[in-house]
């Protein structure tokens, strides 16, 4: 066999053997599955991402991997830490760009809000922001501290305005997974439109408080059945008994808290109480308890 033939079919070999060997890799790359960041748990819309909770990796085919997704090569599962979802992502279902924002990214802040609720920062010291302790996530009371010029003097009084709110930030940290308490300026609560108003317009009347609540859930108030009259006549002929009116049990006046303050209404008052077929009698209100007129109220 001639020289040049033995080379042809060397050099024919060569490039055969190369043409297999680049395929088989090829094959091979596309067939081996490629790692992506997936949910291991529900995370719902507006929640925190808890990168050793919610995320994990898992394998997927290469050909399969779009631009969208978040490959193990380039991503990681803690750069997530801290992030909110935008939107309610399910178990096992990749994660891709702009599902999770950043702290440090815009957006962030209407991402972790609820629909139809309001961020409002409140201004706080040692004392109204509980000495550091409320953190991101906590749930608190909101109480105004305020006077108002009254008959008489100056009336000063507390009272909560706003219950369970929602905790967003604390100054610009929206997350504290130290715990590490701090003393902050401004405190960021989630709260309806409404709310948002009354915190604007409490800020103006006086000092605003925060009052930590409890993680536990509160006991549901019982229901009690209130029986009464079934019949006009029977109301007619039912004593009334005067209903002194009472303060609300979010309300507190300096009277409640200092004894020698002389309440501004201590004088008393009194009321008209009308019975069905009796004359009417008036009934005075003081401070050492009901006392009744006992004659008949001429009408005015």
């Amino acid at each position: 066999m001639p020289a040049r033939s033995i080379i042809i079919m060397v050099l024919g070999a060569l490039i055969a053997v190369g043409i297999a060997y680049s395929l088989f890799g090829r094959v091979k790359s596309e067939a081996a599955p490629s790692q992506i960041i997936v949910a291991t748990a529900d995370i719902p819309a507006g929640s925190f991402v808890r990168s050793d909770y919610h995320l994990g990796l898992a394998n997927w085919p290469a050909t399969n991997i779009t631009e969208a997704m978040l490959p193990s090569s380039s991503h990681k599962t803690t750069d997530y830490e801290g992030a909110v979802a935008r939107r309610a992502v399910k178990k096992g279902e990749p994660i891709t760009v702009g599902e999770l924002v950043k702290s440090s990214e815009g957006g962030f802040m209407s991402a972790v809000l609820e629909p139809g609720k309001r961020a409002v920062s409140v201004a706080v010291d040692a004392t109204s922001g509980n000495a550091g302790f409320i953190f991101p996530g906590d749930r608190v009371d909101l109480i105004l501290t305020h006077q108002m010029n009254v008959p008489g003097g100056v009336e000063r009084a507390s009272e909560t305005f706003i219950e369970d709110a929602r905790v967003l930030a604390v100054d610009q940290m929206l997350d504290n997974p130290d715990n590490i308490a701090m003393i902050a300026k401004t405190v960021t609560l989630e709260v309806s439109p409404k709310q948002a108003e009354e915190i604007n317009v409490a800020k103006d009347l006086g000092k605003i408080s925060l009052s930590l609540r409890s993680l536990a859930n509160q006991p549901e108030a019982a229901v009690v059945e209130e029986t009464g009259p079934t019949n006009f006549d029977e109301v007619l002929q039912q004593e009334v008994m005067p209903v002194p009116i009472l303060p609300p049990a979010n309300l507190t006046r300096d009277t409640d808290v200092s004894k020698i303050i002389t309440p501004r209404d201590a004088a008393g008052s009194r009321i008209r109480v009308l019975r069905g077929g009796a004359e009417p009698e008036e009934i005075e209100f003081s401070p050492e308890g009901v006392k009744s007129g006992g004659g008949r109220a001429e009408p005015q």
